[in-house]
């Protein structure tokens, strides 16, 4: 399989007192779906800006399809960035069109891969219209035309989700899904879990500017997870049943609320949860091992902090 992206033993620092990347590598292969997760000032971003050549790391290398970077490589990765890179006096296709120009598309073949990238997110027939108009949904859908109107070879998505409605959402992941199926490698930064876990092959997690792991989602999973969480609401407070909770790892009581961490292969726990709290038991929610708690465990800090 081959290495798209390599970067090894990177470091880069604003200033002498804080080091944001502390000697992360990291490898992402052709047609991967790659998670980037991290918390907030984890060193997402900043390692985004070095990859791309927006910042030049202090040490270590970096390389795009084994090659250090140039013009070539540059114009096969393509950046859809959380803040909103259109310009709202023109018209979708000129916004689209313009980004086309700036990687040195001319021509027939501009005019083509604009209209691709427009009906492929679902815009050609608001090309005319400004997206001063449009709703948020539409606003990141092209935002994300113009960052694939020159067919890159890797796409990298920066919170293409935040701040749309679920019809938006539901309907950017499938377009991700579907670029990924033509053989686009995308390098995804999400806050969303539930959005990581869903289309995303391989996933890492970096924290204080170092990789803590990397590998297939499934893996990670089954590697760094050894529970799962049965969640409990009881007829009466939590302190009411303080002696039968002594037997349970008990991960949160509060009011009526009860999370137990329970072994993830357990077959008998939900009839022994039955047994010990019977007709108590108003709701039951049984949580298989995911990547939040790999995430929580490997940080000890929620995503959206």
């Amino acid at each position: 399989m081959q290495t798209v992206f390599a970067g090894k033993e990177i470091k880069f620092s604003y200033n002498k007192k804080k080091t944001v990347l502390n000697q992360l590598s990291l490898s992402i292969n052709d047609r991967q779906i790659f998670g980037l997760l991290g918390p907030n000032g984890a060193g997402k971003s900043t390692l985004t800006r070095v990859m791309l050549g927006l910042d030049k790391a202090q040490d270590g290398t970096i390389q795009w399809f084994n090659e250090r970077l140039n013009k070539s490589t540059n114009k096969r990765v393509g950046y859809v960035p959380q803040d909103l890179a259109l310009m709202y006096d023109l018209s979708a296709y000129e916004n689209v069109l313009f980004f086309g120009k700036l990687y040195g598309l001319k021509g027939e073949r501009l005019k083509k891969q604009v209209q691709f990238a427009l009906e492929f997110v679902g815009l050609w027939d608001e090309r005319k219209q400004k997206p001063k108009n449009f709703s948020g949904g539409m606003k990141r859908r092209l935002n994300i035309a113009c960052g694939i109107v020159h067919n890159p070879d890797v796409i990298i998505f920066d919170e293409p989700t935040v701040g749309v409605d679920p019809q938006s959402r539901n309907r950017i992941l499938d377009a991700i899904l579907e670029l990924n199926q033509l053989g686009t490698t995308i390098i995804y930064i999400s806050h969303y879990m539930e959005e990581v876990e869903k289309i995303c092959t391989d996933v890492g997690i970096i924290d204080n500017g170092k990789l803590l792991c990397q590998g297939k989602l499934r893996d990670i999973i089954e590697r760094y997870t050894d529970q799962a969480i049965v969640k409990l609401e009881l007829s009466r407070k939590s302190t009411a049943y303080a002696e039968q909770l002594k037997r349970y790892n008990v991960l949160l009581s509060e009011g009526h609320q009860v999370e137990l961490g329970v072994a993830k292969n357990d077959a008998h726990i939900i009839s022994d949860i039955k047994t010990t709290f019977g007709e108590d038991v108003k709701s039951f929610q049984y949580i298989s091992p995911n990547l939040e708690q790999v995430f929580f465990k490997l940080t000890n800090k929620n995503l959206r902090d």
